[in-house]
């Protein structure tokens, strides 16, 4: 294993074994969180028909820049759309650089355990050891739509002169 699918498995409090029946009804809750997330999003549309529906949520990728080689322990921000089954494109926005060198989080105090463990990871590499590390984002869109997802990627990139190399 690699060490973040290790730290998921090992350490991961939820992890269970399943009978038949136990995955059965895993899968229930799974698709009742499915449905019931799918109707959410509709619900965001200003009308019966459609319109005003949100296309694509723009949305962290990361806690923080992107991660050392074997250091990632938080895969929140991605495991959700994991669990609906929801097409999602991960792009460089930035990038840390000697402006980032003066960041020492003087006065920070980390939220939880695993926002403390990302900021030791700053505080021992700090800016220096993540010179040109990519700073990304992530566009998520709804099930079998990801065509859209890529085409708003496409129309960010144009916008914003963004420069990501797209998944071809």
């Amino acid at each position: 294993y690699r060490p973040l699918t290790d730290f998921i498995i090992t350490n991961n409090p939820h992890l269970q074994d399943h009978t038949i029946t136990s995955m059965w009804e895993s899968t229930v809750r799974r698709e009742e969180y499915r449905t019931a997330y799918a109707e959410l999003w509709n619900s965001t549309s200003s009308d019966a028909n459609g319109n005003g529906l949100v296309d694509v949520i723009l949305c962290p990728a990361t806690p923080s820049a992107a991660p050392k080689l074997d250091t990632a322990r938080y895969w929140g921000y991605t495991a959700q759309w994991n669990l609906l089954d929801y097409p999602a494109v991960v792009f460089p926005v930035s990038k840390v650089g000697d402006s980032d060198a003066g960041n020492n989080g003087e006065g920070y105090t980390p939220r939880n355990s695993k926002d403390e463990y990302n900021w030791q990871l700053w505080d021992k590499y700090g800016a220096k050891g993540y010179m040109d590390a990519p700073i990304s984002l992530q566009l998520v869109g709804r099930r079998y739509e990801d065509e859209k997802v890529l085409r708003a990627l496409e129309f960010i990139k144009e916008e914003t002169g963004l420069p990501y190399v797209p998944y071809t």
